[in-house]
């Protein structure tokens, strides 16, 4: 493969930090596809422990690696600074402590392109507790068309749980991201939410992989998802603000699918609401009351379980009902990856 020519299909970003124990097999994933059309750029963000030498080693042998060494960033630095180096047509984020499974997936996704050219493609991806513990839910057996305009089933892909606030489990036209200025916000935590958001304004067609090929490792010890701080909910807090403020556009339907999606983080907060400082808690509390209007049947099927509580609670037993059931899923969680 020529690594040198002007473009490429797919640039495939690995953000690296402090993943030697996982790294290998994530890159092993992807390095042995049957398509070799594609880069992967890994983006080594100040790691402290042996996962920049295996970079190395893994880039003095595969010429479709370009290694960037820099200081740590964090995530959204690390992504922006791959998305700012890669060439290939479609992008491509995946996490370093997640895996491929399948050896025929960039092939797929080449013959998926070559027939509908999407802007997007979405895949549902498989959640990893254990060996024995590996689950998709596979909603997208609910949505009837696969493909074709995004905004003719933008509503059905947010209220059944398939356009979430996740970077890896889509597969983007790099055009769109540089010439609309996406990037990741440097400094935020949970910043999948605020660049999948902003992504719904610029997508004009879309297709779903029909494969669960991406496994989500969960409840990993030292990864940044698995422990939930005020400062993720913070930024989830300003990001919704930020989100349902912004300017409508000329699309009912999108205006209303942009308002569900923000609704479905809304949840995040109330369910996470007692991680935040009593001082936070109290000058957020007017926003999280004029927001009510969110939680209606409808909108997302995580909206819609917490429409059958809400039915019946009043609106502060609701946040503390969510709190014990964001507790009891954490412990499962752990419980699950333990086995």
């Amino acid at each position: 493969m020529n690594i040198q020519k002007e473009t490429l299909l797919f640039s495939i970003i690995i953000p690296v930090y402090n993943v030697e124990d996982y790294l290998p097999k994530c890159l092993d994933s992807i390095l042995c596809q049957s398509f070799s059309d594609f880069e992967l750029i890994l983006i080594n963000d100040g790691s402290t422990d042996s996962s920049l030498e295996i970079c190395q080693k893994y880039k003095q042998k595969f010429s479709q690696i370009i290694l960037i060494d820099k200081e740590n960033g964090g995530l959204s630095d690390a992504r922006n600074t791959g998305l700012l180096s890669a060439k290939g047509d479609y992008i491509i984020f995946t996490d370093s402590d997640d895996y491929w499974q399948g050896k025929q997936v960039l092939e797929d996704l080449n013959n998926l392109i070559s027939q509908t050219n999407p802007d997007i493609i979405i895949h549902e991806e498989s959640r990893f507790f254990s060996k024995n513990d590996v689950h998709c839910k596979y909603n997208q057996r609910f949505i009837k068309n696969k493909s074709g305009k995004f905004e003719d089933e933008i509503v059905n892909l947010v209220y059944h749980d398939l356009y979430v606030a996740s970077a890896w489990d889509k597969v983007i036209k790099r055009s769109i991201l540089i010439d609309n200025k996406l990037f990741f916000p440097v400094g935020r935590k949970s910043e999948d939410i605020e660049w999948c958001g902003k992504l719904m304004y610029y997508l004009n067609t879309f297709s779903i992989y029909p494969k669960s090929f991406y496994v989500y490792r969960q409840a990993r010890e030292g990864s940044i998802t698995t422990t939930v701080s005020a400062k993720h909910i913070q930024d989830v807090y300003e990001m919704v603000k930020e989100g349902l403020s912004a300017q409508k556009t000329l699309s009912e339907t999108l205006n209303k699918v942009i308002e569900n999606y923000w609704a479905c983080n809304y949840v995040v907060i109330l369910k996470d609401f007692y991680v935040l400082t009593p001082e936070t808690q109290k000058q957020i509390w007017h926003d999280l009351i004029s927001w009510k209007y969110l939680l209606k049947k409808g909108r997302n099927i995580k909206v819609d379980k917490v429409m059958k509580f809400y039915n019946f609670l009043s609106f502060k037993t609701l946040i503390f009902f969510l709190n014990g059931y964001r507790l009891k899923r954490s412990l499962n969680k752990k419980r699950r990856a333990s086995k």
